[in-house]
């Protein structure tokens, strides 16, 4: 009986510090940096053609077919980066909505998300089929945004893209 409490006892041990461990293991993975939180609605904000006021808007890729769009509210200012600023109106975003895969087509879809910084505040929306990348809010609210690998779906070095590796 004594031996099946103390096995009892060291099992609540091994316990709590795997559980310790999984905390300060989030916790530090987590780090300085933001996410992206993927909702539908930031999806209805793009397809609908809505070009919000108080936001800058920036993308990545052919100004045609963008891999990704971003609005960022303008009291945040962007650090110099590769995202190209572009001054969009509601007939171009539409424009850009009839090219691009949405949540209706199915080769690859674009999803919608609220950008956050690393404290969880919304600094923007994001609308990409990449589904990361990291932002940074610094002094003077100065946002690092980064880059996503925009290689994501390619195979053969970039001479094609794979089909059903989209996100989720």
């Amino acid at each position: 009986m004594h031996y099946l409490r103390e096995l009892s006892m060291k099992k609540i041990l091994l316990l709590l510090l795997f559980t310790g461990l999984a905390a300060v293991m989030t916790a530090c993975g987590t780090g300085s940096y933001g996410r992206l939180e993927f909702r539908l609605a930031v999806n209805d904000i793009f397809e609908s053609g809505q070009v919000l006021e108080n936001y800058n808007y920036y993308y990545i890729g052919p100004e045609a077919e963008p891999v990704a769009i971003m609005a960022v509210e303008k009291k945040y200012q962007l650090a110099p980066s590769l995202w190209k600023a572009i001054n969009l109106t509601p007939e171009r975003l539409k424009a850009w909505m009839s090219r691009i895969d949405n949540r209706y087509r199915v080769k690859t879809r674009y999803d919608g998300a609220y950008m956050l910084d690393q404290h969880g505040t919304q600094v923007g929306l994001w609308y990409s089929p990449l589904d990361w990348t990291a932002i940074q809010r610094g002094d003077d609210n100065l946002l690092t945004i980064y880059t996503p690998d925009t290689t994501k779906n390619l195979h053969n070095y970039g001479r094609g893209v794979m089909r059903g590796t989209g996100g989720p």
